[in-house]
Formats: structure tokens, C-alpha cells, sequence
């Protein structure tokens, strides 16, 4: 029995590595996603850290202390706004990532059903092209025999 071969293995392929490029390029955008997710984490307990801090002193008080721990909060609280404008563009281009995935795999898992499909039919028609050959063959036999 010969071997099944698809006529669009070739666009197979085209749409696996397409799939591939665009489960890349969604994880590369998850993972910008997670990094500033975790850095406004970081600036939230840095913030903390530092307001904690500023009780935790003796009773001596040191203006200029304070100062430059109310100025690096406001820095912090001004990078943490940053990274959160920066994280919603980037969630917006998760989502479109996302869905550019889901086409692609869509496009491919129809070719790979249809693949699927295409080959249970050539085998199926192969079983019953050899179950005929036989047939043919035992009639054949027979009437040599004289059956």
C-alpha cells in the first residue's frame, strides 16, 4: 500500500510556522505584561518601605531626611504611574497578539482536520481497493479450477 500524501502539506507547514511566529510574539508580549506588573509591584512596596520608614525613626527628626524620602516617593509614585499607562498599551497589544494567535492556530487546525479527513479516506479506499484484488484474484482462481 503506498503512502498517503497531502496535496497542501505545503501550506501545512506555511500555517504551523505561521502559528509558531505568532505564539512567539505572544509570548514575548505576556512577558513585557508580567515584567511591569511585577515592577509596579516593586514600586508599591518600595513606596511602603519608605513611608514605614519614616515612623519607624527615634524621636530625633531630620527635615532633610524627610525631604528626600518625600521626594523618592513622589518619584516612585510618578514611575508607577508610568508603568501602568505603559501596561495598559501593552495589555492592548496582548489582547490583539492573542487574537492574532488564535486566528492563525484556527487556519491551521482547519488544514490539519482536513488532512486528517483526507487521509482515513485514502486508507479506507485503499483497504477496500485490496479487499477487491483479492476478490478478483479468488474468483479468478476458481474459475481456473473449473469451479
Amino acid at each position: 500500500m503506498r503512502r498517503f500524501k497531502f496535496r497542501l502539506e505545503k501550506f501545512l507547514e506555511l500555517r504551523r510556522w505561521k502559528e509558531r511566529e505568532r505564539e512567539i510574539a505572544l509570548a514575548k508580549v505576556l512577558g513585557e505584561v508580567l515584567l511591569l506588573e511585577r515592577r509596579i509591584e516593586e514600586i508599591a512596596g518600595l513606596i511602603s518601605g519608605s513611608l514605614f520608614g519614616r515612623f519607624t525613626t527615634e524621636n530625633l527628626v531630620d527635615v532633610q531626611a524627610m525631604s528626600r524620602r518625600e521626594l523618592y516617593v513622589q518619584r516612585l509614585a510618578r514611575e508607577r504611574e508610568a508603568r501602568r499607562a505603559a501596561l495598559v498599551g501593552k495589555k492592548r497589544e496582548l489582547e490583539e497578539a492573542r487574537r492574532l494567535y488564535l486566528e492563525a492556530s484556527k487556519e491551521r487546525k482547519v488544514l490539519d482536520k482536513l488532512r486528517e479527513r483526507r487521509e482515513t479516506e485514502y486508507y479506507a479506499e485503499a483497504i477496500d481497493e485490496e479487499y477487491r484484488t483479492v476478490d478478483d484474484l479468488n474468483t479468478a482462481a476458481a474459475s481456473r479450477q473449473g469451479w
